[in-house]
């Protein structure tokens, strides 16, 4: 009887050491380490709330789209130029220069819109050629302001050109490039593209400064001409005036398989072939996405200005 409550009596003073130290470790926690995770929590919020300030120009980004919206496109797209002026560094820009481009686009081949642009009467002799050469302008640009099916001209016809005075600029840190507009004395941006690649010939520095070349539409490797019914269709190619430069889509690597020459194995077991892949030399240019490198091989001409920068 005595050894059954010596034995109660130890394992009641068991569990009581048991309980105080599960007691001491829970005040431990509820007045030291809860508090000091609670100010570790604290800190991190405010740390957060200092890294991510507000966005000054959201306000000013919705406000102009607004404007869009209620058919004062001009206004809107004012109120946008002087979101990128004012606050550069908003991520609100990246669409306000889309949409920026995407309205003077617009704007440039509506009939309604003739700020900018001239009547040409077509006169004896005339191609679209030489108006596009007269006029500053290019085919792709006459073609399209006026709806032209082919490419037959006769002298009294009227056409609507503009002069395409546009700067290109490659911004070679961030793969974008932009499309400088200048009217009268004034230059403004026009339309921004991002480029999937951009890739300079070795020893090219940057900044540098050239022209656009002739532009070349290709089917099968061979030049087509606009009034070639593949022209469409065609891949195209705008080169710089320095070597190595162009823009272009993407090129699809083509590997080459070289068979050697069958080598003898062991004797009793035939010849074998050995066959590998010769790697494909990295090309250079500026890649872009088809539909926008359509869009900027119709905007540009020969001798239009190029910069590449960093």
């Amino acid at each position: 009887m005595a050894k059954a409550q010596l034995k109660l009596l130890v394992f009641l003073f068991a569990v009581g050491i048991t309980v105080g130290c599960a007691a001491v470790a829970y005040w431990i926690f509820d007045k030291e380490l809860r508090r000091e995770m609670e100010v570790s929590a604290d800190l991190k919020e405010m740390h957060k709330n200092v890294l991510a300030p507000p966005d000054p120009g959201a306000r000013r980004f919705d406000a102009a789209v607004e404007l869009i919206r209620n058919n004062q496109v001009d206004a809107g797209r004012d109120a946008l130029y002087k979101l990128l002026q004012q606050f550069p560094e908003s991520p609100t820009c990246v669409e306000a220069r889309r949409i920026i481009g995407e309205i003077n686009l617009d704007g440039l081949y509506s009939p309604n819109q003739l700020a900018g642009k001239k009547d040409y009467i077509v006169q004896p002799g005339d191609s679209l050629a030489l108006i596009a050469n007269k006029n500053q302008t290019n085919i792709d640009t006459i073609v399209r302001m006026n709806g032209l099916i082919g490419n037959t001209l006769h002298p009294g016809d009227h056409l609507i050109v503009v002069p395409l005075n546009f700067d290109v600029v490659v911004d070679v840190s961030s793969r974008t490039v932009a499309l400088l507009r200048t009217v009268g004395t004034k230059q403004y941006f026009f339309k921004e593209y991002v480029a999937f690649d951009v890739r300079l010939p070795p020893g090219m520095r940057v900044p540098a400064e050239m022209e656009i070349g002739v532009k070349q539409a290709l089917v099968d490797g061979k030049g087509v001409l606009s009034n070639d019914p593949r022209y469409i269709e065609a891949e195209k190619w705008v080169p710089g005036s320095k070597p190595g430069v162009f823009f272009r889509t993407v090129p699809v690597a083509k590997a080459v398989v070289v068979v050697e020459e069958p080598k003898p194995q062991s004797k009793g077991k035939g010849a074998a072939s050995v066959m590998a892949e010769q790697p494909v030399a990295l090309e250079t240019g500026v890649f872009m996405a088809p539909d926008d490198l359509e869009e900027l091989f119709a905007l540009v001409r020969k001798g239009s200005k190029l910069r590449l920068v960093r």
